[in-house]
C-alpha cells in the first residue's frame, strides 16, 4: 500500500528582483507502508529542501506538484490540518537538533507537549511517556534528563531528543534528515534498530536522508539519488550498489573509503568540480560538466526513463552502466 507519493515536485524561492529561482524540479517517487527509501546526494543537492516541502515547511517557496500522504493531498490541506498531519501522522527528524528544540522548555516538557496535543494523553500520562521514549532512545537517566534544557545536553543527546519526539506519537511515516549524524556507531546502531521495530510494530514508512552510505546499505529497500535538484537514479538498494547506471551515482560509490578499489597510488576518489548553483542549472544534463563519460549529446536535457522495470535512470546513456 502506498503511503507518500510525490508527484512532479517543484520548489522554487524568489530571488528579489521580481522572478524566482527553480531549486527542485520534476520530483517523484513513493513511499510505501513498512518501506525503507533513502535519499542521497552531495550537500546542496536539495535533498533537505524536498522533505521539508513535502509538508509544507518552506517559508517564502513556491510548490508545485502533488503530495499524498494516506490518500490526503498534504499541499491542498488547510493550515490546522497540515499541521495535525504534521504532528500525528508524520515525525520529522531535523538535521539540527539545536535549532529544533526550544530552547526554554526541558527536554522532557517538549516531547510531552507533543504527546498532549497529538497522543490525546494527560500531563501525567505524557510525562512519564516522555521519560520511557527517552530510554527508548538510548539516554541514560531519563528521569533525570527529562528536566535538563537542551543547552546541558550533548549535541548527540540533543539528536537522540529529536528522534524521541518525532516517534512519540507512532506516525505512519517518519521522515529522518541526517537522523544519525552525531551519535558514535552503538547509538546510531540501537537508532536505527528502534526504527525497524516501529516500522515492523505499525507498518511505518522511512524517508531516510542521509550521506552515510553504510548506513543506507544496511537500512533502506530503495535509494533515490538527487543531483542539483532532480533524482538522477532510482533504484533497489542491492541493485545501486552492485550496477550502479547513471555516472553520478557511480562517483559518489566511488568516493565511499573501503566501498571500492581505491584510486592508483592509494588515493580516494573524489568526483571532479562541485555541485552548480541553482541559479547556474544549465538547461541540458545537470552533470554534464562533472561527468566523465560526456559527450556531444549530453547537451540535451535527459528524461527519467524506466530501466529493467525497478529502476529509472535521468541520462541518455543510462546502458553505459549495465553489469
Amino acid at each position: 500500500m502506498t503511503l507518500l507519493a510525490v508527484e512532479a515536485l517543484g520548489v522554487a524561492f524568489e530571488d528579489g528582483r521580481g522572478g524566482a529561482i527553480q531549486v527542485v524540479e520534476d520530483v517523484g517517487f513513493r513511499v510505501d507502508a513498512a518501506e525503507s527509501v533513502a535519499l542521497v546526494g552531495e550537500s546542496g543537492c536539495g535533498k533537505s529542501v524536498t522533505a521539508r516541502a513535502l509538508l509544507g515547511l518552506l517559508e517564502g517557496a513556491r510548490i508545485t506538484g502533488r503530495v499524498t500522504l494516506g490518500g490526503v493531498s498534504v499541499l491542498d490541506a488547510a493550515p490546522a490540518a497540515r499541521q495535525r498531519l504534521r504532528g500525528r501522522e508524520v515525525g520529522f527528524v531535523f538535521q539540527d537538533p539545536g535549532r529544533a528544540l526550544n530552547p526554554v522548555l526541558p527536554v522532557g516538557e517538549q516531547i510531552a507537549e507533543r504527546l498532549r496535543r497529538h497522543g490525546d494523553l494527560d500531563r501525567h500520562a505524557a510525562a512519564r511517556r516522555a521519560v520511557a521514549l527517552l530510554g527508548e532512545v538510548g539516554i541514560p537517566d531519563p528521569e533525570a534528563r527529562a528536566r535538563a534544557w537542551p543547552h546541558q545536553l550533548s549535541g548527540g543527546m540533543r539528536q537522540r531528543v529529536v528522534v524521541a519526539i518525532a516517534l512519540a506519537c507512532d506516525p505512519a511515516l517518519l521522515i529522518a534528515d541526517e537522523p544519525t549524524t552525531a551519535l558514535d556507531v552503538t547509538i546510531q546502531a540501537q537508532i536505527l534498530a528502534l526504527i525497524r521495530e516501529r516500522q515492523q510494530a505499525r507498518g511505518m514508512g522511512l524517508l531516510l536522508i542521509s550521506h552515510d552510505l553504510g548506513v543506507v546499505a544496511q537500512t533502506v529497500d530503495r535509494v533515490l539519488v538527487m543531483y542539483a535538484g532532480q533524482i538522477v537514479e532510482e533504484a533497489p538498494v542491492l541493485d545501486l550498489y552492485a550496477a550502479p547506471r547513471h555516472p553520478y551515482t557511480r562517483g559518489l560509490l566511488r568516493s565511499v573509503p573501503g566501498l571500492q578499489a581505491a584510486e592508483p597510488g592509494g588515493r580516494l576518489y573524489a568526483i571532479p568540480g562541485t555541485v552548480p548553483s541553482p541559479r547556474d542549472f544549465p538547461r541540458s544534463c545537470r552533470f554534464q560538466a562533472r561527468c566523465d563519460r560526456a559527450r556531444a549529446r549530453c547537451g540535451e536535457a535527459p528524461v527519467a526513463l524506466d530501466v529493467q522495470g525497478a529502476r529509472r535512470v535521468r541520462c541518455l546513456f543510462p546502458e553505459e552502466g549495465a553489469p
